[in-house]
């Protein structure tokens, strides 16, 4: 069996689609807010971090979906659920704990930790669309793209290594990341409609 059937497998795995479309849902919400208001209101001031904007907040993001990801995979019943969401969860856990753990410095330090995070989830969303086949992949493939780009400047430094423009990638991604999600559950939905009926 070719990767690419085995790939086309993936609506068989055993995920909770109402529980995909609310979690996507929530993230597009949350980032969408968080992006507007980093750039409405850039000078915020949250957690005492004078500089960082609304990057603890992404940052609490982050973590809090990289338990749920690590809780999803504590509770896996099957060995491939288990290792798909692990890794994820753990590099979420990771750049959000260092995101909060490092808001008594400069945001430019983490600059290179959020433009690797942005590049990879943007690279790890590609593959997840152009592997499933899905028909809706259009849209996941756009914003891949845009989190690719957006870390591409923040490594770049480029139109500002302010903690604001950190913090609006950072959401940005958070939002694009539930728009993935919500579209992954159309498509299991439309794949296997019995899932959600039960």
């Amino acid at each position: 069996m070719s990767w690419r059937d085995k790939i086309s497998e993936f609506g068989q795995l055993g995920i909770d689609v109402r529980r995909l479309l609310v979690r996507g849902a929530a993230l597009l919400f949350i980032g969408a807010m968080l992006a507007s208001a980093s750039v409405l209101n850039p000078n915020a001031t949250l957690m005492h971090a004078m500089e960082f904007s609304w990057l603890p907040a992404a940052g609490w993001v982050v973590l809090a979906v990289g338990v749920l990801e690590c809780f999803d995979a504590a509770i896996a019943k099957e060995a491939r659920d288990f290792f798909a969401n692990l890794p994820i969860g753990v590099l979420d856990v990771v750049v959000g704990g260092l995101t909060l753990f490092s808001i008594s410095g400069h945001p430019q330090r983490l600059s290179l930790m959020i433009a690797a995070f942005l590049i990879a989830k943007g690279a790890l969303r590609l593959v997840i669309a152009y592997g499933t086949q899905s028909s809706h992949k259009g849209s996941t493939v756009i914003g891949a793209w845009i989190s690719i780009i957006l870390g591409v400047l923040v490594a770049a430094e480029w139109p500002s290594s302010a903690g604001w423009f950190l913090a609006f990638c950072l959401s940005t991604d958070i939002g694009l990341r539930g728009w993935a999600l919500i579209k992954l559950g159309l498509w299991l939905k439309a794949r296997n409609p019995s899932q959600t009926a039960a």
